[in-house]
């Protein structure tokens, strides 16, 4: 059952919007022109800042936080820029507004936030806010981190590796054209997953998908039932199967349509711990920490300018 998050409402009249250059292959820089312009008009005043470096970046946003001048922080780019912003953002009164511009966008797809940046600003504006759940993953050293989607690791994290590194198609047809890469060196990987306090499930898996919400990969629904406001990550787990088994089902699994298939298993948990040794865990798109990690559901950690209901 979801918690009840009460929908906000705040009045925006300064906000600090946070660009990457290199989202969409630059097209986050024209998005943030036309947000910037679509702000002046609506009267709200916009302090443009953007980082040399991802560190960068997160003290600009901590800064612009700890400003009391500011309403909202807005971040103009991709997924991995809202995850950067989340680091700084999560769990202040400062909420958290979109202008979507990178390659998959599934922030925004779950939030329903409009792809233009004109109508993405006019719902900054309008300033309706919501609450929601986050994850956290946690390394066994200490190093932590916040995301807002789904937190991986197995095959679909070596295929986000690959991603990152193909400059061309955007958008999913990109994740698709390194799924097929990756294929030509597909196996499973020796895995040990704990669901909060339960005896661990071991064995050769596939892929391991923590989700805070439905899509990674520009839409992909691997944890289609997953809910930001209910407590629970949702849990996909595809154990060993053949090269041309996961061939014939990988549009399957990847849709959210993998009912009949026996290798594909779902769970809820409030903790989830992989061990998968050698892949990198993957959340909001970036790579985050090599296995192992433990991921946990902060609830009401997420602070969002989403549409008008």
């Amino acid at each position: 059952m979801s918690n009840t998050y009460q929908l906000g409402q705040r009045k925006i009249s300064r906000v600090a919007l946070l660009t990457n250059p290199a989202a969409g292959k630059g097209k986050a820089v024209a998005a943030s022109e036309v947000a910037t312009r679509a702000f002046y008009r609506y009267g709200v005043d916009v302090v443009s800042i953007s980082g040399s470096s991802p560190e960068a970046s997160r003290e600009l946003a901590r800064e612009m936080i700890q400003d009391d001048s500011i309403d909202a922080l807005v971040a103009c780019g991709g997924d991995g820029l809202i995850g950067l912003a989340l680091q700084e953002q999560a769990g202040t009164d400062t909420p958290l507004g979109i202008i979507p511009a990178g390659t998959g966008n599934d922030h925004a797809r779950e939030y329903k936030i409009p792809l233009d940046p004109r109508r993405a600003a006019k719902t900054i504006v309008e300033g309706f806010t919501t609450r929601t759940d986050l994850g956290i993953m946690r390394t066994d050293d200490g190093q932590q981190r916040y995301f807002g989607t789904i937190a991986c690791a197995g095959f679909d994290s070596l295929v986000t590796d690959r991603t990152n590194r193909i400059p061309w198609p955007s958008g999913q047809p990109r994740y698709v054209l390194a799924i097929l890469i990756e294929f030509l060196n597909f196996h499973s990987l020796p895995t040990r997953i704990t669901l909060d306090d339960a005896d661990p499930i071991e064995g050769d898996v596939t892929l391991c998908a923590i989700g805070n919400t439905k899509t990674y990969g520009g839409g992909m629904q691997v944890c289609p039932d997953a809910d930001h406001y209910d407590g629970l990550f949702d849990i996909t787990v595809a154990t060993k199967m053949s090269r041309r088994k996961a061939a014939l089902n990988v549009s399957k699994i990847f849709s959210g349509d993998f009912e009949d298939l026996e290798e594909a298993h779902q769970y809820r948990a409030r903790k989830v711990r992989v061990e998968m040794p050698g892949i990198n865990a993957y959340a909001d798109g970036d790579k985050y920490f090599a296995c192992p990690v433990e991921c946990e559901v902060v609830p009401g950690a997420g602070y969002y300018i989403v549409p008008r209901p």
